[in-house]
């Protein structure tokens, strides 16, 4: 049964329509986040990744993306490009820290950059592997969206070039620095989304191959001199809108009791093992090196689980979505819903885990980031 998922530097003079694109710092005043992370002194963040943590790179790219226009952002006032009514993980994660919002690298004009410490690099739609190892999968895209070699590319050129020329020798502040990654959604999701099924993937590696990828990902980082790494799983999948949708007309498929498709969720633990598995060779490779694993599973387990008590009364609906008629002519995978001409926003997206079909509110990331940074505290051995 086929699952589905929803699936060199530039210096810009960014129009007025992209000056919002970096979130003014007052943005998280309201936030209940406090500086925990402070303690473990990263002088910077550096990230890598898909949609989840894409604070404004794609939206730069191609302006008329929903993300990139209202209702996006409708909590804070503004749209930035991330896919959300607000804030997202990675924005709790760097006020925790003590730290800036974490600027887009294709929003990096030299003033941002030269008052930031650190770069987000990470861009929706992103895979881990490239389009032309997808296409030895038999799973084709219609345009290369910049995977993680991409990515790694662009932070290469960001260490060997600004980073030394404008900046001074930031390098010297990497092993101090905090770098994420998060990858594998988006290849699994243009898997599923042309009828590849789980045993299907499995057999023909492409997990496995995710995996490999982002150790190799890994140790690049390290070789430049990263040591405190956070490299994110996968979430659960089968909470997602777009995924109860798709198998609303399975009659085999399963739930459970907060009406998540078990299929989608269990193919998510499975990616989540050898990932694991994966830091831990890396781990007994470089004991130097802070290997941390980022889990977004059991983050949103613990929200599903305490959803009464944080005040979320829809787990599996989309806040901002279109009527049900709508829904089921749209080109699923293309047409995100949310933006769409006839879109419908809840009045409440504090009562909502998910905004759009396939992506948190701000309350929701605001409680994943609060677990995941109570979760990797210790585990960064910071300073109580």
């Amino acid at each position: 049964m086929a699952i589905r998922f929803l699936a060199l530097f530039q210096v810009l003079i960014i129009c007025s329509t992209f000056l919002h694109i970096v979130l003014p710092q007052n943005s998280c005043n309201a936030s209940n986040i406090v500086p925990k992370l402070k303690q473990c002194g990263f002088d910077a963040i550096y990230n890598l990744g898909t949609s989840i943590s894409d604070t404004g790179n794609s939206a730069i790219d191609n302006p008329s993306i929903w993300q990139a226009m209202f209702p996006y952002g409708k909590t804070i006032n503004e749209a930035t490009g991330r896919p959300s009514d607000g804030l997202l993980i990675i924005d709790y994660i760097a006020r925790s820290a003590d730290l800036p919002l974490v600027v887009p690298y294709k929003n990096s004009s030299a003033l941002h950059l030269s008052t930031s410490r650190g770069v987000n690099f990470a861009y929706s739609g992103a895979p881990a592997l490239s389009k032309e190892a997808l296409a030895k999968k038999n799973i084709t895209l219609d345009w290369a969206k910049p995977s993680l070699s991409v990515q790694l590319g662009w932070l290469d050129d960001y260490f060997k070039g600004y980073c030394n020329n404008v900046k001074g020798d930031c390098t010297e502040a990497v092993p101090s620095s905090l770098f994420m990654i998060n990858f594998g959604t988006n290849d699994y999701g243009y898997a599923f989304s042309q009828n590849q099924n789980i045993e299907e993937i499995k057999k023909n590696g492409l997990v496995s191959d995710v995996v490999e990828a982002i150790k190799q990902a890994l140790k690049k980082i390290i070789s430049q001199g990263a040591r405190k790494v956070l490299v994110f799983g996968v979430a659960l999948d089968g909470c997602r809108p777009i995924s109860v949708t798709m198998q609303s007309a399975n009659k085999s498929a399963t739930y459970d009791r907060f009406g998540c498709v078990k299929d989608n969720n269990d193919f998510c633990n499975y990616h989540n093992v050898l990932l694991q598995e994966g830091l831990k060779e890396l781990r007994e490779q470089h004991p130097d090196v802070q290997i941390v694993y980022g889990d977004l599973y059991n983050a949103m387990q613990s929200i599903l689980d305490n959803s009464q008590s944080l005040g979320f009364k829809s787990l599996t609906e989309a806040c901002c979505d279109v009527d049900v008629e709508i829904k089921k002519k749209a080109v699923l995978f293309k047409d995100k819903l949310c933006g769409a001409q006839g879109t419908i926003v809840c009045p409440k997206p504090e009562e909502y885990v998910f905004w759009d079909n396939g992506h948190c509110t701000q309350k929701a990331n605001e409680q994943l980031a609060d677990w995941i940074i109570q979760d990797i505290f210790p585990k960064f051995q910071c300073n109580a």
